[in-house]
């Protein structure tokens, strides 16, 4: 099937990507005149040119399979791991995929491995699935292309790692936060820093927990060689934890980094999945993905957002939680008191069944993270007749506003099943104002196969307050898909949105995926010729 262009302006759908395409114009950063620039910044039209700066190469750095750390005691009847973890990398770049000519490679940028070298050009996106066993990076010039998306999926059907273990490939970075995990009896986190780039990095790690900051003695800078990455048990270092989050920041070089979690309670299997970078502090979030099965308020299974004032100044925060029938009111939801420096945990037990975004509003900048817990069937020779749970880690999202669109893309791993979940999210949120929000936002969705050749298209009116959900049963009609795009008018209500994927054969191992941003475009600057003098 030809592919359909769509008739999206690429400014407006590149409106909130990330402008690292652009570093290599600071060079002339001194002799630059912006567009915007007043009356008495521009010099005379005759001594100023446009000069094209390309987009840089973006790396993205891909999560490693999922393990136990802890050793097996070799018992075939409480063996840790009586399963093998099979884990896959499901990557794609989608518009202009023959000019990106986009590569996947080792964490230190050798092709010598299995899964390595240029990704499958298709018409409309160049794609590579296969089996993993290391650290990849995905490497692209944006020349034309659009999005490069990746995720990395480990299932264990069985053991103290049962879950659908996943993550998206994701541009390094300077700043993370991470939102989620414990270190509590019975849990266990691998915080996992990668070095894509040519030079050490230096990384400074902070922690909090229910009580406030979390001392992580010497463990708290890392240095990270180049191509290589660093585990760090956090059980070790940061102990009897409830709740977890985590602020790294790298001098010398961009890093990538992520929470493996897994817990269990008692002998039982109690959930496993990445706590992956959520957005920086802000006055608002959202969380996209929240799943409730109508469990009470008490429930230790109920849904339940995290919440983190990192500054030193207390505040307050108002939820407002977006469901399949509109705004919901949750209580304690109304005014929820923040502590500088503390973690607040806000049980979401008490929603009817149905899909939800949280958005947060605060007065104070914060991050917020969530876990959903699925309930799996005990195998027929369990020893224990406990049902297992696996739990998803989600990670708060930028809430669009004026001119900014949630435009993004999300790998899709080739034999998981998935659903696409997209909210309204109206610009007044006040509680007596937010049930009457008007308007509505159309969402063009699009597939991409297996062969890198569209395989579906499918237009989402998504209400302001709502959430909608296209699931699996919808899109499995449409065509096979190894990625989903999804783009937005900015002059329309904004829309966070997300996939959830599951087991193909247990629905009960889950995971939600945030999207990926769009690839950073090139574009003209100005410059002028200044004398010495």
């Amino acid at each position: 099937m030809k592919r359909k262009k769509l008739t999206l302006p690429a400014a407006a759908r590149r409106t909130g990507a990330a402008v690292g395409g652009l570093l290599c114009a600071m060079a002339v950063a001194a002799l630059a005149v912006t567009d915007t620039a007043g009356p008495a910044a521009v010099p005379p039209a005759n001594d100023v040119r446009a000069v094209p700066v390309a987009a840089a190469e973006t790396g993205l750095v891909c999560p490693v399979p999922a393990e136990l750390e802890q050793p097996d005691v070799g018992d075939d009847e409480f063996s840790a791991a009586p399963v093998k973890t099979a884990t896959s990398l499901t990557a794609a770049v989608l518009d202009g995929a023959e000019g990106a000519e986009p590569t996947i490679t080792t964490l230190d940028g050798e092709l010598s491995a299995d899964l390595t070298g240029p990704l499958d050009a298709g018409d409309l996106a160049a794609v590579r699935a296969g089996e993993l066993d290391g650290a990849r990076t995905m490497r692209v010039t944006p020349s034309g292309a659009t999005y490069a998306t990746g995720t990395v999926a480990s299932v264990t059907t069985d053991g103290d790692l049962r879950g659908m273990v996943a993550g998206p490939c994701a541009v390094p970075a300077v700043e993370h936060w991470l939102v989620g995990g414990s270190t509590s009896v019975g849990s266990s986190g691998r915080l996992v820093l990668q070095n894509p780039g040519r030079t050490p990095a230096t990384v400074t790690v902070e922690a909090w927990g229910a009580a406030g900051p979390v001392v992580l003695g010497s463990q708290s800078l890392v240095v990270v060689p180049p191509g290589e990455q660093v585990v760090t048990m956090l059980e070790a270092v940061a102990p009897d934890q409830s709740r977890l989050a985590l602020h790294v920041t790298a001098e010398g070089g961009r890093v990538g980094a992520y929470v493996q979690h897994h817990r269990i309670e008692g002998l039982v299997p109690a959930g496993a999945d990445l706590v992956v970078g959520a957005g920086a502090p802000s006055r608002t979030t959202a969380v996209s993905g929240v799943v409730s099965t109508g469990e009470a308020v008490d429930d230790p299974h109920a849904p339940r957002l995290d919440l983190l004032t990192p500054g030193d100044t207390a505040g307050t925060a108002r939820l407002s939680v977006l469901g399949p029938e509109g705004p919901v009111r949750l209580r304690g939801g109304e005014e929820v008191a923040l502590e500088p420096g503390r973690l607040t945990t806000l049980p979401l037990g008490g929603l009817p069944g149905g899909t939800y975004t949280v958005v947060v509003d605060a007065d104070v900048p914060v991050v917020a993270g969530a876990a959903v817990d699925r309930k799996g069937t005990a195998a027929d020779d369990a020893v224990i007749d406990d049902d297992p749970y696996d739990r998803a880690w989600l990670a708060g999202q930028v809430v669009p506003t004026a001119g900014i669109v949630a435009d993004g893309a999300v790998a899709v791993p080739e034999h998981a099943s998935y659903g696409v979940t997209l909210s309204g999210v109206p610009d007044e949120r006040d509680p007596d104002l937010i049930e009457d929000a008007e308007g509505s936002t159309e969402v063009a969705l699009r597939g991409v196969g297996p062969d890198g050749e569209e395989a579906w298209t499918r237009t989402v009116d998504v209400p302001a307050g709502e959430t909608v959900e296209v699931d699996w049963a919808e899109l499995k009609e449409l065509g096979d898909a190894v990625a989903v795009v999804a783009e937005q008018s900015a002059d329309e209500p904004g829309v966070v949105w997300s996939v959830r994927i599951a087991e193909a054969d247990d629905a009960s191992l889950f995971s939600v995926l945030a999207p990926t941003a769009p690839l950073a475009a090139g574009g003209d600057v100005r410059v002028r010729r200044v004398d010495a003098g």
